[in-house]
């Protein structure tokens, strides 16, 4: 049987096509969208997310609480939830900020030894900043992400949303290479400052999911190379 379209019919089937296409690249779009902070805070934040779980699962404060010692989570990202804004803040280079050589400079929240630690693992060039929660771009900036307390990193500690500036362990250290190895292209580690190791220092960690609470852990190098449970990407947020 021979099956025959009016000119009705030919306007129908072109738009039943046009729509399926529209609506894969609709999909597909979404499938490679990045969630961001808040519009609010645009391009003054910035986006954390793990290799694992993917970009679709960024930081944020338990709850949106700006209260010390609070979790700060892994959660799926969206432009409306305010809980998910941080900005850098004294982002510099440890020799520049913290360290002139081995010795730290005066007030510095490093200690002599972990000047040298630095030095010695060849991360005394490295670009340092703390991560701030700013929600809505209108937060006091005065708490960071660092460990319980404001204590040297525990292995296998939480994230916690502690005072800024006043400890080494609100002091991120991004770094692509340490003395046993490197990340992939365009990640990263993020060290504690407060580790009292830098040739395997204590970095940030995801378990592989989302919601979670990424924690801080010893850095893990397979056959010289990051893992990617802790390799991150920091993006800035939406324009």
């Amino acid at each position: 049987m021979r099956i025959r379209f009016t000119r009705a019919g030919y306007a129908m089937a072109a738009g039943v096509a046009v729509i399926a296409t529209l609506g894969l690249s609709v999909a597909a779009a979404s499938a490679g969208a990045k969630p961001d902070a808040t519009s609010a805070c645009g391009k003054s934040c910035v986006d954390v997310s793990f290799v694992v779980p993917g970009r679709q699962a960024i930081l944020a404060v338990h709850s949106g609480y700006p209260a010390y010692n609070n979790l700060v989570r892994l959660l799926q990202g969206s432009n409306g939830a305010y809980k998910e804004d941080f900005s850098q803040m004294h982002v510099g280079k440890v020799d520049t900020l913290y360290c002139h050589g081995a010795t730290p400079f005066p007030g510095s929240v490093f200690t002599f030894r972990q000047c040298q630690l630095l030095k010695i693992a060849g991360l005394d060039k490295a670009t340092t900043f703390e991560l701030a929660f700013n929600p809505n771009n209108g937060g006091t900036k005065q708490l960071c992400i660092g460990a319980w307390n404001n204590t040297a990193p525990v292995v296998d500690g939480k994230f916690r949303l502690v005072t800024c500036g006043v400890s080494a362990d609100t002091v991120l250290i991004e770094s692509s290479k340490l003395p046993g190895g490197h990340t992939s292209k365009f990640r990263h580690w993020l060290i504690n400052g407060g580790s009292d190791n830098f040739s395997n220092p204590v970095v940030a960690t995801s378990d592989g999911r989302f919601p979670s609470d990424p924690r801080w852990e010893t850095v893990d190098i397979n056959g010289g190379h990051g893992i990617d449970t802790q390799e991150v990407r920091i993006s800035k947020g939406p324009f």
